[in-house]
Parts: C-alpha cells; sequence; structure tokens
C-alpha cells in the first residue's frame, strides 16, 4: 500500500497539533516505461482505492445486482419458480459474494443499498409487496441475507487458515480458558477492526 508522509501545518502564532497526511506517489516502472499512477485500480473485478475505500466497488455491484433484479422482474412472469430460484444463485448471488470477505464488513450507505436491492429480488421471488417485511422470507425461501454470507465466508476462510494463525497459548503461557482461541491483535485503527480475522474471532 502506498505510504503517507504528515506534515504540520503552520500559524502566525506557532505550530498547529493537527496534520496533513499527503499520499507519497511511488515511481514504478516496467521494461523502461513510467507506469501511470491512479487512484483506483480494479483486479480480478474488485475496485480497489489508495484509501481503502470500498464505496467505488459497492457502486459496481449496485448497478451489476440491479441489472439481475430487472432481469428477474422480467423472467418471473414467463420461466417456473424454480427457474427463477435457479437464477438468483447462479447470478445475483454468486455476485453478492464475490470479494464480500474484504468488503462485507464496512457499514455505510453503499452497503445499505446492496442489502435493500437483495430484499427486493427476495420480494419478486415469493411475489409479495414492496412494502412486506423480508425477515420470514429469507426463511422460507432458504436464502442468505447479506450478513450472513458474510459470516459463512469468514467462517470459511478461519476454517481454511487456522493453522497459519496464531492461538493466544503461542502469545502467553497462562492457562486460561481462552487459551487456544485465535489471538486477535489489539489496533485502534477502523481499517484493522474490519480486518476478517478479527471479525471471525469475535463471530466464532
Amino acid at each position: 500500500m502506498f505510504r503517507c508522509a504528515t506534515y504540520c501545518i503552520e500559524a502566525d502564532g506557532g505550530h498547529f497539533n493537527r496534520s496533513v497526511k499527503v499520499p507519497i506517489k511511488p515511481r514504478v516502472t516496467l521494461n523502461g516505461s513510467s507506469l501511470e499512477y491512479v487512484a483506483d485500480l480494479k483486479f480480478l473485478g474488485i475496485y480497489t482505492t489508495e484509501t481503502l475505500n470500498w464505496n467505488i466497488h459497492l457502486q459496481s455491484l449496485v448497478y451489476k445486482l440491479s441489472k439481475v433484479s430487472f432481469m428477474i422482474k422480467t423472467l418471473k412472469e414467463t420461466l417456473s419458480p424454480y427457474m427463477i430460484r435457479h437464477i438468483y444463485f447462479t447470478k445475483f448471488q454468486a455476485i453478492l459474494r464475490s470479494g464480500i470477505l474484504l468488503w462485507g464488513g464496512i457499514k455505510g450507505d453503499s452497503s445499505i443499498r446492496v442489502f435493500k436491492i437483495q430484499k427486493r429480488v427476495v420480494r419478486l421471488l415469493s411475489g409479495v409487496s414492496l412494502r412486506t417485511s423480508c425477515k420470514q422470507l429469507f426463511k422460507k425461501l432458504n436464502i442468505l441475507t447479506m450478513a450472513s454470507l458474510y459470516i459463512l465466508e469468514v467462517t470459511c476462510f478461519i476454517r481454511k487458515n487456522c493453522k497459519l494463525l496464531e492461538q493466544n497459548s503461542q502469545v502467553h503461557q497462562h492457562d486460561t480458558r481462552r487459551k487456544l482461541d485465535m489471538h486477535v491483535q489489539m489496533k485502534s485503527t477502523e481499517i484493522y477492526k474490519k480486518k476478517c480475522n478479527k471479525y471471525g474471532h469475535e463471530s466464532i
């Protein structure tokens, strides 16, 4: 990731304590040609930014899911309920689940919009009005909510990589009830708090 240089703002009466972080743009060359610096990049279908903000990716996700939602709405009167449900899992949920391990723990308006689209599609599958509560509809259709999909991905990730993660017994020698639990370092940054490792420790 890119480093940030910190500068102190100087005033007539002295120095403020507030600092301004300016990203350092590295110069990267490939085969003698300089690569252009970009603030955001799409790699393997995932949009990443220099500030580790997932808003651009979620905006793209909203666009893709809206297209699938319209397709389901159009085909609902033509295809059988079985086929429509199959389209949901192969198209909608596949797009929703892709990369959710990275952005699933982010809270904000963008993630709320994604969940609203999922609820809209669930109502379409159930044939109910837009004001109907989706809580029982998810259970009836046996469909996981966006939050549940994230928890599932985190659980699978922790299960697959549990041998590579540090346990509390490797950090201290105290015979506690939590000695076999995954060790999570205490950090104050919001980015670290949203890591799937930390979330997985709290969820499992």
